[in-house]
């Protein structure tokens, strides 16, 4: 990749490391965002849940808007509005309205960001280096979270774990990289002549695609682990005893420092397979056998940093399985002007555990001793893997006729 790509990749992962940490702050900070709301579990699933529901309109209407405008126009315009919203959660307003902040979250994040930042991801490389393009993508905005998080953290601990604090500097950061895209970022325009009515024939054509299902499902079962894989937070402070920032640290560390390991490899060992299909369905493997021997352990104080260590595990595999997922983009024929509008269809299918994952866990976590709940959860998570493996051997070796 040459130094004009590699700022551009840059510019794109300084956005995509910020975009999404508003609506999953909690992922992170669960115990302290629910103490300062006053949520139940219920809620703080729910609100995840709501975001995810409206997320399928936005995946829709973004892939078409993806192949319709400027993906510069179409950053900024995501990267201000969410950090003017967010500093006005910021001032704690009740749950009716971070609902709908949440769904217009959906809006900012997805509908004008997600498949455009696929679609200027992709066009960085031919169709034989996209495990690897999007494997140092992901590797690049790990980093990049990493510093953000971490000088977000140091400031909630220094000012005594104060939330509000931490939502205002998030909020910050957004309109701040909004103003740098702005102003560094390069155009880039819909490809030929490219109308509303032909984008709409366009899904059409699109939907009828049988490797876009198949995408669309092995995102599906990868994004259930990540949600689940997102639940050792409150695991770490409820089982393990750990304090909120103590978790809070293990989980950037891990999420955005370790996770470079499976990031950064996954696309290049996926090349190398020549089928990320085939990549996903042997990590998928992997965890699945971790989770069934992470059950036999005894949970508690004693073992807490044997669990932190499998909660790093996870975290690079995850990276592995996120640096990747898109990649397979290119084992099936779409229409290059159609990319957008294919990622959009797919981000519908893939996302939609957003709708009920969190939601899932959070009533597990509400109606069984924390124990038990736990192990609901990640048996779930086997079922998951299990599942997921299925669908990208399906999807591979449908690949693998298209290409003879």
């Amino acid at each position: 990749m040459d130094r004009k790509k590699l700022s551009v990749l840059f510019i794109i992962c300084m956005a995509n490391s910020l975009i999404y940490t508003l609506p999953y702050l909690q992922s992170t900070y669960y115990d302290s965002m629910m103490a300062a709301y006053g949520f139940t579990h219920v809620q703080m699933g729910s609100l995840v849940s709501a975001y995810g529901a409206f997320n399928i309109l936005s995946n829709f209407f973004g892939g078409v808007a993806a192949d319709l405008f400027d993906t510069k126009k179409l950053f900024v315009f995501s990267m201000i509005a969410t950090g003017l919203s967010g500093l006005y959660s910021a001032t704690l307003p009740s749950y009716p309205v971070m609902l709908a902040l949440n769904i217009f979250w959906s809006v900012s994040t997805t509908l004008t960001f997600w498949s455009a930042m696929i679609k200027a991801v992709k066009n960085l490389a031919d169709g034989a280096h996209q495990g690897r393009v999007f494997g140092f993508k992901e590797t690049l905005c790990c980093i990049i979270t990493f510093v953000f998080s971490m000088s977000a953290l140091a400031v909630f601990r220094f000012t005594g774990e104060d939330f509000v604090l931490l939502l205002v500097l998030y909020s910050a950061m957004h309109i701040l990289v909004g103003l740098l895209v702005a102003v560094f970022m390069p155009s880039l325009p819909p490809q030929g002549n490219t109308d509303v009515a032909q984008l709409i024939k366009g899904v059409g054509d699109v939907i009828r695609l049988k490797g876009v299902w198949l995408i669309g499902m092995t995102i599906f079962f990868t994004q259930l682990v990540a949600i689940i894989f997102g639940r050792f937070t409150p695991f770490l402070t409820n089982i393990g005893g750990l304090s909120a920032s103590t978790v809070a640290l293990i989980t950037i560390v891990a999420t955005n420092g370790f996770a470079n390991i499976g990031s950064l490899s996954g696309g290049r060992i996926s090349d190398a397979m020549g089928s990320p299909a085939k990549f996903i369905a042997c990590v998928m493997a992997v965890i699945a056998v971790i989770t069934v021997g992470f059950m036999f352990i005894p949970w508690g104080s004693e073992t807490v940093w044997l669990c932190v260590a499998v909660a790093v595990v996870f975290r690079i595999l995850n990276g592995a399985l996120r640096s990747v997922q898109f990649a397979t983009m290119a084992q099936v024929d779409i229409p290059p002007q159609l990319i957008g509008t294919a990622s959009g269809i797919i981000s519908i299918i893939g996302y939609m555990p957003d709708i009920f994952g969190y939601t899932l866990c959070g009533m597990a976590m509400e109606n069984f001793p924390p124990i038990a709940a736990y192990r609901v959860i990640f048996t779930g998570l086997v079922i998951c893997c299990l599942m997921g493996m299925a669908v990208s051997v399906t999807l591979h070796r449908y690949a693998k006729r298209l290409k003879a």
